[in-house]
């Protein structure tokens, strides 16, 4: 795609993007959702220090999850899913899913 000549405004194709409050808005809920999902976890006999291990995050990492004050990256998302059910259906539910419970939908 060139570069429009100056004054002329790119073409406006497909859908508005969503307000950066929005996208503020699903990223606090996100993390807020694993902040949540970790602490059920904890009440079940997990530990921080078990959590580091699923992840391979430090103690300060796991903290700041739990306090949500900022979420998981993809590659320690993707261990949680693995290792974590509570995380599992979290993200399931919230992305319209339906959580496999035992191998059957």
């Amino acid at each position: 795609m060139s570069v429009p000549p100056k004054g002329e405004e790119l073409p406006k194709k497909g859908e508005k993007l969503p307000s950066a409050r929005t996208r503020q808005e699903l990223a606090r809920e996100f993390t807020q959702a694993i902040a949540d999902a970790l602490k059920e976890e904890m009440a079940r006999g997990a530990s921080i220090k078990t959590i580091m291990g699923w992840t391979g995050a430090g103690e300060r990492t796991v903290k700041g999850w739990l306090a949500a004050s900022y979420a998981p990256r993809a590659f320690q998302l993707e261990c949680l899913f693995r290792s974590s059910e509570a995380v599992y259906e979290r993200i399931a539910i919230r992305t319209g899913r339906v959580p496999i419970v035992n191998g059957n939908a």
